[in-house]
Formats: C-alpha cells, sequence, structure tokens
C-alpha cells in the first residue's frame, strides 16, 4: 500500500503526458521540461503510471460518487437490488432515470460513463506496454521490464472483460493513442478474448506473485484466475481448468475455515443494545472485517483488492466533498433509514455506532432473491452461516431509550408509518457495514458517531471462492459434473451448507452460489451478461421490471454502443448492437 501511494503522487502527470504527439522521424528529445520521451526513462515513471490507472479501477467502480449508477457492475439494480417497493411506492426518483431497464438506449448516460471508464484503462496501460520498448528507459534488467509489461497486460486484459462482456463485438486498442483518431472499427468478441488470453498468457509469466506483490496492486494469480474466467468464454474449458487450478493449488491461497484476524474475538449484545455482550461472528464475518481483508494481513483467500484508507494520503477521495469519499455500502445497500424513523407516539429512533449503517435515502433495496430464495436451498436457512445474523441483519430495534417500544423489534403495528415498513427494514448484508466507525459523521438525535455511508475496507476484486466457482464452470460445461459439484462443495462445505450432488449442478446453481458467497463483490450484472443471462435474470428476479411487466428482448444482453462514441468515429462507421 505505502509502495502504491507512494507513486499516485505523479500519476496524474503522467497519464496527461501519455496522450502527446511524437514525431517519430525527427526524434528532438526535451531536457528543460517535462516530455514523454524525458519522463518515461526508468522504473519509478512506470510504476506512477500503474499507480494512475489501479487508482483509476478504484475510483471509477468503487468511488466516483454515491448514486448507484456508478456501482451497477455490482449488480446493482440486477437481480442483487431494486429500486422499487414492493407496496408500490417509488424510490428515489433520480435513480429511476438511470436504470429502467425497458428504456436503455445509445444515449443513456451511464453507458456512456462505463465505457469511457474502460477506454482510459486501455489508454493508460498501452502507454506503459508501448513506452517500456523505448531504447531511452534505463532498465536494470529484462525480468524488470517484463514484470511492469505483464501487469499492463493483465490490467488491459480487465479492462476488455467489461467490454466484451457488456458490449460484444468493440474495438480493439493495442498501442498509445498519441494522435486524435477518427476511424475505428468493431473487432469480432471472439477476437477480443483471444487477445485477452494472449496478454494474459504473458502475464502469468512474469507478474509477481501475492507474497512480493504490494497491497493493492493485482499478482499473478489474479491472472491465472481472469484467464480462467476468459478460457471459458473461448469454450476452452480445460484451459479454463488448468488456469482456476493454478491459483487452487498455489500454497498461498486456500479458504479460511476457523475464525481469525482483528476482532475473532469480538463480543456484542445484539442489534437491540440490550443484554450482556456475547461472542459475536464466525468465520465469513471475519472475511470482511477492516483489517483482515488483504492476503498480507493473513487473509489466504484474498487475491486482489482495492485499497482505501482514510488517513494517508490518496488513500480515498475527499469525504467532505458530495458524491466523493470511499465505497458508500452502507447508505445505498445496507443502512435502510431504520435508525431515523419515528415510533407511532412520534419518538425518532436513534442511531448507533456498532454495527450499524448510515440511515439511506432509500435508492434502493434487495431483492426478495439474495434474501430470501437463495437461502431456502436443501433446507439450509438455519445451516448456511453465510445466511447467520452475523452477515445478514433481519431483524431492526427501538434503540432509543425513550421510546416505549425500546429494545422491542420494529414491526408495523410500532411504526408511525407502516407502508414503510420494508423500505426501513430492509435485510441487509452484513459485509458492507463498518463493524465501528472512524467518526466522521456524529448522528443528532444519539450523539454517537458514523461515516456518513462510507466504508474503508479493503475491498475484494477477486477471492478464491469465485475462483472455485470459475472451475466448476468450466468443469460444468465440459461435462465433468462430479468435478464441478466437488469445487462448489469446496465453497458449501466452508459455510457449512449441505453438500450438492452431481444431479443438482447446473448454470443456475453455480449463479446461486455465486450470489451466496459473493454477493456485492462480483461483477455481478458482468457475468449476468458473460454467460447471456442478464434478461432471464431481470425477468424473473428484478422487482421492478416484475411490478411494472416488463417484457425485455433478448438483445439486452448486450449494452448499446454508446451514441456519443458512434458520433465522434466520424471516419468509419463503428456499427450498433442488434435491436437498438
Amino acid at each position: 500500500m505505502k509502495t502504491l501511494i507512494k507513486y499516485i503522487i505523479f500519476a496524474f502527470m503522467v497519464s496527461q503526458l501519455g496522450s502527446c504527439i511524437v514525431d517519430t522521424e525527427l526524434r528532438e528529445v526535451p531536457k528543460d521540461f517535462l516530455s514523454p520521451e524525458n519522463t518515461f526513462t526508468q522504473k519509478v515513471v512506470f510504476e506512477s503510471a500503474l499507480a494512475e490507472l489501479y487508482r483509476n479501477i478504484r475510483n471509477n467502480l468503487y468511488m466516483s460518487g454515491d448514486s448507484p449508477e456508478f456501482h451497477f457492475q455490482l449488480g446493482i439494480d440486477a437481480d442483487i437490488t431494486t429500486h422499487i417497493l414492493p407496496d408500490g411506492v417509488n424510490g428515489n426518483a433520480l435513480y429511476q432515470e438511470y436504470r429502467f431497464w425497458n428504456t436503455i438506449n445509445n444515449s443513456t448516460g451511464w453507458v456512456n460513463t462505463h465505457w469511457g471508464w474502460f477506454y482510459k484503462w486501455i489508454f493508460l496501460a498501452n502507454v506503459v506496454i508501448d513506452r517500456a520498448e523505448d531504447d531511452l528507459v534505463k532498465w536494470k534488467t529484462d525480468d524488470e521490464k517484463n514484470e511492469i509489461v505483464a501487469e499492463a497486460k493483465f490490467l488491459r486484459a480487465f479492462a476488455y472483460k467489461f467490454l466484451a462482456h457488456q458490449w460484444g463485438d468493440v474495438p480493439l486498442v493495442l498501442h498509445e493513442t498519441k494522435a486524435p483518431k477518427f476511424d475505428y472499427v468493431r473487432t469480432p468478441r471472439m477476437e477480443v478474448y483471444q487477445q485477452m488470453k494472449a496478454d494474459l498468457t504473458e502475464a502469468v509469466l512474469y507478474m509477481k506473485t501475492v507474497d512480493q506483490q504490494p497491497g493493492g496492486r493485482a499478482p499473478r494469480a489474479a491472472a491465472y484466475h481472469l484467464l480462467s474466467e476468459v478460457n471459458i468464454c473461448l469454450g476452452d474449458y480445460q484451459g479454463a481448468i488448468q488456469a482456476a487450478s493454478a491459483v487452487i493449488n498455489d500454497p498461498n491461497f486456500y479458504l479460511m475455515t476457523e475464525r481469525f484476524g482483528v476482532r475473532k474475538d469480538f463480543t456484542f449484545n445484539g442489534y437491540s443494545y440490550r443484554g450482556p455482550q456475547r461472542a459475536w461472528g464466525d468465520v465469513y464475518w471475519d472475511l470482511f472485517q477492516k483489517g483482515n481483508m488483504n492476503w498480507k494481513q493473513g487473509n489466504h483467500e484474498a487475491i486482489w483488492n482495492i485499497q482505501m484508507n482514510l488517513t494517508i494520503p490518496g488513500g480515498i477521495n475527499d469525504i467532505n466533498v458530495a458524491g466523493e469519499g470511499a465505497f458508500d455500502t452502507e447508505r445505498h445497500y445496507c443502512g435502510f433509514a431504520h435508525h431515523n424513523m419515528p415510533d407511532k407516539n412520534g419518538i425518532v429512533n436513534w442511531h448507533k455506532d456498532t454495527l450499524s449503517g448510515r440511515p439511506a435515502t432509500g435508492f434502493c433495496l434487495l431483492t426478495s432473491y439474495v434474501t430470501e430464495l437463495i437461502w431456502q436451498y436443501k433446507g439450509d436457512w438455519d445451516k448456511d452461516i453465510r445466511n447467520s445474523e452475523y452477515n445478514i441483519k433481519r431483524e431492526y430495534y427501538w434503540v432509543n431509550p425513550a421510546s416505549e417500544f425500546y429494545g422491542m423489534r420494529v414491526s408495523r403495528e410500532t411504526m408511525a408509518l407502516p407502508s414503510e415498513y420494508r423500505q426501513r427494514t430492509n435485510p441487509s448484508f452484513m459485509k458492507c457495514v463498518e463493524a465501528l466507525h472512524y467518526g466522521t459523521r456524529i448522528d443528532a438525535n444519539s450523539g454517537q458517531k458514523n461515516d456518513g455511508g462510507n466504508i474503508y475496507k479493503d475491498w475484494y476484486i477477486m477471492r478464491l471462492p469465485e475462483t472455485y466457482l470459475l472451475r466448476a464452470e468450466a468443469k460444468f460445461r465440459s461435462g465433468d459434473l462430479q468435478g464441478a459439484a466437488d469445487d462448489i462443495n469446496v465453497v458449501r462445505n466452508r459455510a457449512k451448507a449441505t453438500p450438492v450432488t452431481t444431479s443438482d449442478v447446473d448454470i443456475d446453481l453455480i449463479l446461486d452460489e455465486r450470489a451466496r458467497e459473493l454477493c456485492l463483490e462480483e461483477f455481478r450484472t458482468c457475468t449476468l451478461m458473460r454467460m447471456g443471462k442478464l434478461v432471464e435474470y431481470l425477468q424473473k428476479y428484478n422487482e421492478a421490471v416484475k411490478l411494472n411487466k416488463y417484457q425485455l428482448p433478448a438483445y439486452k444482453n448486450l449494452f448499446p454502443i454508446p451514441h456519443a462514441a458512434i458520433e465522434a468515429n466520424k471516419n468509419a462507421d463503428l456499427g450498433q448492437n442488434d435491436g437498438y
């Protein structure tokens, strides 16, 4: 982490230099001002450029702002959350503008935003890849250069993961753009996957292993993990199995099965805040405690995390600027406004510090798919630890001592506005809530601290259970049902869930298990689109789609090519995905 932060101070300068024009016939190298030629000459500058790329990944996917459109890759308003309440009450009006699946078109703002993000990552990666080959660069060894280039190629492939899965055929840009270009053409999706495979095949040769890589930067295992996914897309199932096995068989990685880390001895008196303290948590809860989430903190299933730290410059965005700050899962996806609701006598409930997310504004609610349906499988409601009270909060209490209902569970009968019951008490994934807050905000009623709905955890981008589920998918698609069941059961056994059999295994089971294990971690929307399942799952599980009786056509398994990109590309026809 310290290494990553050290280089961020150079990042903006480097990213701007990358777009300068170079005359390849007359190479005049300036000496008295900064330019690409006299800047990209040593390893520290390439490290800086990579730091800028990592900063963009973190900020774009997790910290761009507090509107749900910025987080839809995590399944927001797909099958994980919805913005329409089952009693017919609409959520936040601004939110509705972003995500009505029946009206998405090539001018939809968030489609343009995400497209632009991924091509910026590709630009930054290409700057590193191309300039590393310049003979002006003072590399100490070939290995030093190869490690830098390999990491950049991994990050380029990571950007193309989103583009190829979600837009299909897209422009394949493999070199630094040094001058305006208006004649891009789209490359067939399978060719994009082939290029990703080529990049990742090189990356796994030279990237540093997890024990050598600074926190926040992807290790070699991340490249193998992504290579497994890409091979599935290419139909190379044995290659996918081999790539996933390279991670699973690496002694650096294994599932955590015992309590560990900073809060393994944590005690709590329950969400009613009454009664004696008792032991609290389980190993799955431990996985999501700040201080436990990195490999170097003893978490051996953490492959790659973003890094956030409130106290280090560059560790987060400015929390004092509206829409900025850390990952705001407490505010929108878990803090369901239970703190500031009045009881039927008008006494407003209190915010509490411990294990309480900030009151939300009703942007979205978790769907019944992830709060009910997937936990009923094999009768495991009370068995699967991922569904325990430590990991999903379903009981909300009156915690203001002035209320006559103090210590009692919130009910429609005790609320001033019973119609808001679900909005106020929707289940919460406790992985997304800080156990104890820094105190960047103070609740006006209770006087207790909160962080405005932000969390400062080093959130997972890749975690080992997903690698097992990728290998299970590859085995299933190759016809090895027993092998697929065995891999799924590795994940389920840690959760103390009932094992599955070969007759249980299909793609829907794998998607359900991904939801149980990886909810609000995996890029769920991207996964559904990779599998061609987005429309199906919207129709089955998104309550807004069901309530409004939208009939979504199959072509919405891909996003439209943004109108702005088509218009800017004046010297060639980018075309458009079918149906848009």
